[in-house]
């Protein structure tokens, strides 16, 4: 048995913070960012620059016809690209798509928040939340709510919560870290 545990793939981040229990003394082990880069730009100190999307273009191409290396496509992508500077791009694609499908849009959207091991990712993942119903999805919802207790997804998650619940977000605040906290303010509050 010992033998098939080497190639069993890297516990997923998302796996690591239900782990945690979200708990922000523990974030340091998880070798996850704090979000300071999302500050800079929640206070317009840093511009988006937008880059090709090519290869999670393909990618998506290759998620479409089920081929098994699509997730590595997205996750070798994320690596040294940024989520928020490729998802202009990677819309502009996706939306002249023919044969574009919410239905499989969902199911990446989640794959890519639940089970990848790079952040910039799990970041994709929930940017990719504005173009269905996140709300009627029971499963990504869930998924993308946990991952907004981190001050290196919340982010990514204020104009939702701010769709549903102010409340939730004061919550937030009350548990996050110092810039987490400013993340919420300067998206939310100023």
């Amino acid at each position: 048995m010992k033998l098939f545990k080497k190639f069993k793939k890297e516990k997923s981040i998302y796996k690591k913070l239900l782990e945690t229990g979200f708990n922000k003394d523990l974030y340091d082990n998880l070798n996850i960012s704090d979000g300071s880069y999302e500050l800079k730009l929640a206070k317009g100190e840093l511009a988006i620059r937008h880059i090709s999307t090519r290869e999670i273009n393909l990618a998506v191409d290759d998620y479409y016809a089920r081929k098994e290396e699509a997730i590595l496509e997205f996750e070798n992508f994320f690596k040294k690209n940024r989520a928020i500077e490729s998802e202009r791009n990677f819309l502009t694609h996706l939306l002249q798509k023919i044969e574009f499908s919410e239905d499989k849009l969902v199911g990446l959207s989640i794959l890519l928040m639940r089970d990848s091991t790079v952040e910039e990712c799990i970041k994709f993942g929930m940017l990719m939340t504005k173009y269905y119903s996140l709300e009627e999805v029971r499963a990504a919802k869930e998924i993308f709510m946990n991952l907004s207790k981190h001050p290196a997804f919340i982010y990514y998650g204020i104009d939702f919560i701010k769709n549903i619940d102010y409340a939730i977000l004061d919550e937030l605040h009350e548990e996050m870290t110092e810039i987490g906290k400013e993340i919420i303010e300067e998206k939310t509050w100023i």
